[in-house]
């Protein structure tokens, strides 16, 4: 898929400044200036932030009233129960405030509904059972929507709401509500996750209680700010700093445990791993099974308990993967069976859809058309959906515009979540895509790659990539930076991986500098370029480690083929068939021998570029399929029915001349 690449354009006065006083390289000051940092304040704070810089707990509306109450209960030694959500967020956050208030002498319980029976936030049936049970509530990851319930169990049932999701108009009426973005509201950081604010109550009743700031709890705070995706700056960067550190050194035999599990024992503990490997198995509890056993294992002090609970979490989490990608590929199946994929809005639906994956098959459903797509499980007629969306695309908004087709939702600009009746699936498809016709171009369905600075070849060394590790933790509002390098000569490119999804690519700048690339889940490469083209490749910079040596490795984000002249038309596209007909036996045959003899039969008559760009529209219009072997990718003719339109190609409506 064709990327748009937008570089970055800082202040130059802004960026000399940064590098003088900060002592850092004219990259670093760079890329400092493409993430906001207006002035050498702002960038010491950046590079250099403690837990001792982040604000006054006591700024956020509604503390002082909580921590009166919490002492109280504390003192009283009354029964405090502390609500929470299924996912990562809701997890750490009721695995963190359970563990200050034991650790401050109260006996706290904790309470998460089940995802598919209960659904999201409180619900009557638990605020009943629960106002029997408890003194004081606490929430953690939910509640600041739940108006009606909290004004129903208020009479009979102390409340402490703490959410970072959107306020709506009317705030709960519970004892405390923190929210920093409640109206009113003057904490500063308005980004923190649930896990975040969860850390300002506890460290705010720990000043109070102890007379001095929170000791640790940051590797808590941090496993669920990384998890819920929020913009990994200001605090929640400071958390997340503190808490990978802490994680390193495993004093909390519960997150030990999870990395053990998670294969991470000895490797460098970052953000993305976390987010990748450790975070997808504890929400594997709340998808597949109870949330319960999620902060059971964060909570578990048996090193060998811990080490069962992990497991039985890894295992979740593979069950989860298989029912996750059944479901993904039957939803995009179903959106190619009825031609849907260049919607502007793309709606997947089944009876009877896992509801705990449905979340994950719909980032399935971006990475592989770049539109904003929503994955809906229906039963007894009602559907149950999870949304995500791309860059310029407000899904709450969207959800908002078609509210009167919902029961219920809630969310973010990037992911949310909502319940629809079966029969109004239809017309809210209709709905967001009028809505995405009046705030979506053209261009916005094209990926964005931002570009922080083009580089040298000989730019790209060691010492660089130590400088940029500065910049860590990564994450959303602070990703990886990408640069960019211009007319490198491709001297080697060949598909790699068990099953040959990714790609090695070795080539020389001008000033003949050798260059080692690799570039994830891109296949397709193999598809545009061959050896002796000259490319502008994106790329980020790591360190590879091979044989007891070191050196730079770029990985590959995009590449760019300036000057490739590709021409099909309907003529173009029946040699190639015909060449290919010829060439595969009925069985198939490898994919990189058909590429090599197709180039060979065909070289004198098109460009390669062209032959491959026609194998791509044979393979997007399903005259052409490709099997994985065991040794590798196969392509194969398979029995067609009905007429195959050229024109349902992406590619061939790119290059065609006719």
């Amino acid at each position: 898929m064709e990327k748009r690449w937008q570089f970055g354009s800082p202040d130059e006065g802004l960026m000399e400044a940064l590098s003088a006083q900060l002592h850092i390289s004219p990259v670093l000051a760079q890329v400092l200036a493409n993430r906001g940092i207006a002035d050498v304040r702002a960038g010491d704070h950046f590079l250099h932030n403690t837990l001792a810089d982040m604000a006054d707990p006591f700024l956020m509306k509604g503390m002082e009233n909580a921590v009166i109450r919490l002492e109280q209960a504390i003192t009283e030694k009354q029964r405090i129960v502390i609500y929470g959500d299924y996912d990562v967020d809701g997890i750490t956050s009721t695995s963190l405030v359970y563990s200050v208030l034991r650790d401050l002498g109260a006996s706290p319980q904790f309470y998460i509904p089940e995802r598919e029976s209960e659904g999201y936030g409180l619900n009557e049936g638990a605020l009943e059972q629960l106002s029997r049970q408890a003194d004081l509530l606490i929430t953690v990851d939910c509640g600041i929507s739940s108006h009606d319930l909290v004004q129903q169990f208020s009479p009979v049932l102390d409340m402490i709401i703490t959410d970072h999701h959107e306020p709506p108009e009317q705030i709960p009426p519970a004892l405390a509500v923190l929210n920093p973005k409640q109206a009113g509201c003057p904490y500063p950081f308005k980004e923190l996750a649930g896990a975040g604010v969860a850390y300002v109550l506890c460290r705010a009743l720990w000043q109070h209680h102890c007379h001095e700031d929170l000791p640790g709890y940051t590797d808590l705070a941090a496993l669920g700010t990384i998890a819920d995706l929020v913009p990994l700056t200001g605090e929640n960067r400071i958390l997340v700093r503190h808490g990978l550190a802490a994680m390193k050194e495993g004093k909390r035999t519960g997150i030990k445990a999870l990395l053990d599990a998670s294969n991470l024992s000895g490797k460098d503990i970052t953000a993305g791993r976390i987010a990748f490997t450790a975070a997808p198995r504890l929400n594997a509890a709340g998808r597949i099974s109870h949330a319960t056993k999620g902060v059971e294992l964060l909570l578990e002090t048996d090193a060998a308990k811990a080490a069962a609970d992990a497991a039985e979490l890894s295992r979740l989490n593979t069950e989860r993967q298989d029912i996750e990608h059944t479901i993904a590929q039957e939803a995009i199946t179903q959106i190619e069976g009825q031609a849907r994929g260049r919607d502007g809005v793309l709606i997947a639906y089944h009876e009877g859809w896992h509801v705990g994956v449905i979340g994950i098959a719909a980032s399935r459903l971006v990475e592989t058309y770049y539109r904003p797509s929503l994955v809906i499980t229906v039963r007894d007629g009602i559907g149950k959906g999870s949304c995500r969306s791309i860059s310029g695309f407000n899904m709450y908004e969207a959800l908002q515009y078609a509210q009167d087709l919902l029961i219920q939702f809630g969310g973010h600009t990037m992911a949310a979540g909502f319940s629809v009746r079966a029969e109004n699936i239809e017309a809210l498809r209709r709905r967001l895509l009028d809505y995405a016709a009046a705030h979506m171009t053209a261009a916005d369905y094209v990926p964005l790659v931002h570009i922080d600075k083009q580089l040298e070849p000989a730019d790209v060394t060691l010492d660089l990539i130590v400088e940029l590790s500065r910049l860590e933790p990564y994450g959303m509002g602070n990703s990886r930076p990408v640069f960019s390098l211009s007319g490198a000569t491709v001297e080697e490119i060949r598909p790699i991986g068990r099953e040959k999804q990714h790609v090695r690519l070795v080539a020389r700048g001008a000033d003949r500098t050798r260059l080692s690339g690799v570039a994830w889940s891109q296949a397709g490469l193999c598809d545009a370029i061959v050896e002796g083209d000259v490319i502008d490749v994106a790329f980020q910079l790591e360190r590879n480690d091979f044989n007891g040596m070191s050196s730079p490795q770029l990985v590959i984000q995009d590449v760019h083929l300036p000057g490739r002249h590709i021409v099909l038309n309907r003529a173009v596209m029946v040699d190639i068939y015909m060449a290919l007909k010829k060439c595969i036996p009925d069985w198939g045959m490898p994919v990189w021998q058909v590429r090599r003899r197709l180039a060979a039969d065909q070289g004198d008559c098109y460009d390669v570029h062209t032959i491959y760009a026609a194998i791509v529209v044979l393979r997007e219009i399903g005259v052409l399929k490709i099997r994985h072997d065991d040794d590798g990718p196969a392509y194969y003719f398979p029995i067609l029915a009905g007429k195959m339109d050229l024109h349902a190609s992406p590619t061939y409506e790119l290059y065609c001349k006719e």
